[in-house]
């Protein structure tokens, strides 16, 4: 409802949607998946519900998972419950599995995404690995990741995010060359949105609170220190060397 309410009013659906990073995010993996040649193939690893799968009919399109998570067994500050007792609607898997060591030969795939994965891995390092084993030389690794989250799709929730300089040790190290690391938002932008959760989850009381706080973070310009400081997550692009 509050979601419905806030995309009709005007200027509000902007405000709602830069508080949103899965926007930027569908922009960022979408723009990168037109640039793949028509006819490549295409993992999409841990691919979920397969939200992207619809902009990859150009391309010879794999889907990968271990299929197996279902609902959140752990309830949060700001989610009064787990998220319900349908499981999680997965789409057709081609690969079933540990994303670490997928049961296909080397250089299968001229490219691979996988996005809002690596926090629900154990073996993330590994899994980087496996990426560059299974790519062709020149392949494509599209990736994002958050830097900081909350608690999701527990029990598989293992890291809270990653840093610039984990994807530039270890995607160097696992054979690739770096094309594109790109923050998402800031520190400012980031105390924005939870404090804007915070409000949501709590009375009117707090969300009166919190109002005026929410107002000095949403409108502090992002700097290269706020954004080197905390941000919400990364968009990167790497290649097979």
């Amino acid at each position: 409802m509050i979601k419905n309410t806030i995309r009709r009013v005007p200027g509000l659906k902007e405000v709602y949607r830069s508080l949103d990073n899965q926007y930027e995010r569908d922009d960022f993996v979408t723009s990168q998946l037109r640039e793949i040649p028509a006819k490549s193939v295409l993992l999409d690893a841990g691919c979920g519900s397969q939200r992207y799968r619809k902009y990859c009919g150009h391309l010879d399109y794999k889907a990968q998972d271990f299929g197996q998570y279902k609902t959140d067994q752990k309830k949060t500050i700001v989610s009064d419950s787990p998220a319900g007792d349908a499981d999680y609607p997965y789409g057709r898997l081609d690969y079933v599995g540990n994303i670490w060591e997928i049961d296909e030969k080397a250089e299968s795939f001229d490219a691979i995404l996988c996005t809002e994965v690596l926090e629900h891995i154990a073996y993330p390092n590994e899994t980087i690995r496996e990426f560059s084993r299974l790519l062709k030389r020149g392949g494509t690794l599209i990736l994002t990741a958050p830097a900081n989250c909350l608690r999701h799709m527990d029990p598989y929730f293992f890291y809270s995010g990653f840093s610039d300089r984990w994807y530039e040790k270890v995607l160097v190290d696992s054979g690739f060359r770096m094309e594109r690391l790109e923050p998402v938002g800031d520190y400012y932008r980031w105390l924005a949105v939870e404090t804007a959760r915070t409000a949501a989850a709590n009375s009117i009381v707090a969300k009166l609170m919190l109002a005026p706080a929410f107002l000095y973070f949403f409108n502090k310009k992002k700097t290269s220190v706020s954004t080197d400081t905390l941000c919400m997550g990364y968009h990167v692009v790497a290649r097979k060397k």
